[in-house]
């Protein structure tokens, strides 16, 4: 099977294999009952491993289902390079996760896959909270920071997110980006940061690329009320661009781009329409406003 793609310089690639770590739900799409059909979608082959699995996401206001008992997390991720999994996975998304006993299993993991495919790609989506509120155990937090930040290509955080990993105020776009930047120093494997729903007085949300040499700002019109799986949604489009040999300019302009994209056409806050607009998800038009970021190589 092979891919097509608007970028001249982006060679055919053939299937890749995508390892998604996150929750799962029976009603909705959150987690991995996005990354699936995105996966697939966009032409490669999911690899998914529920961190929980519930009957729905909690804004239901109904928490049916818990987290993966550890002992099963933890032999199913085991159990990968035994099956000799590892050589063929091209990128690994983490994302919501139920506790902090599952960070030592997946930095386990992360570690031994990124000896087998040094080039393949990490995407960190540190699902932590928003609006000012931590929704996950505050343990995960320092865990996420100090053992999958430092392991991942590029992390993509809400503005909030962003706050917690960086330990900096975030309240505007300049400060996103110091906080950013920051990350960027702090841990030298990290490739970029793409920080999501900066807002502004102006009634903007912005996305925001934010590399070592380049930033990328897309910009869109506030919603009343924010939608749930919308991160993830960003996030596996994102990844499965960059699986296919995208650059991270592009893929994340294809991603942002793509996901408001569906957001937009999806009415209530509880449900992305995922799987009537999946036919959204096609080669890059759309244009950025790029600043290059001198003194930063």
């Amino acid at each position: 099977m092979q891919l097509p793609f608007a970028e001249k310089q982006v060679k055919t690639e053939f299937m890749e294999q995508i390892l998604s770590i996150q929750s799962a739900v029976t009603l909705g799409f959150v987690g991995n009952s996005v990354a699936g059909p995105v996966i697939t979608h966009l032409g490669h082959h999911p690899l998914l491993v529920d961190s929980v699995t519930l009957a729905a996401h909690p804004g239901y206001g109904l928490v049916a289902g818990d987290k993966i008992p550890d002992d099963i997390f933890s032999s199913i991720l085991d159990a990968l390079p035994s099956l000799g999994a590892l050589p063929h996975i091209g990128a690994v998304i983490t994302g919501y996760l139920g506790a902090p006993s599952q960070i030592d299993p997946i930095t386990k993991l992360i570690t031994t896959w990124q000896a087998e495919r040094p080039k393949g790609h990490y995407v960190l989506d540190p699902v932590l909270g928003d609006n000012g509120r931590i929704y996950v155990d505050k343990d995960l937090v320092s865990a996420m920071r100090d053992q999958l930040l430092p392991l991942a290509s590029f992390v993509t955080p809400n503005q909030f997110e962003l706050q917690l990993l960086s330990g900096l105020d975030v309240h505007d776009i300049a400060s996103a980006d110091t906080a950013a930047l920051h990350l960027l120093d702090q841990n030298p494997h990290l490739n970029g940061v793409v920080a999501t729903g900066i807002s502004t007085p102006q009634g903007r949300v912005h996305d925001r690329l934010i590399s070592r040499y380049d930033l990328v700002d897309l910009a869109y019109a506030k919603r009343a009320a924010g939608i749930a799986g919308g991160g993830d949604l960003l996030t596996v489009i994102l990844t499965s661009w960059l699986a296919a040999g995208m650059s991270f300019k592009n893929s994340f302009i294809a991603a942002s781009g793509q996901a408001h994209d569906i957001i937009d056409q999806s009415t209530g806050h509880l449900e992305i329409a995922l799987l009537e607009n999946l036919h959204r998800l096609t080669p890059i038009t759309k244009t950025a406003s790029t600043v290059k970021l001198d003194g930063l190589a």
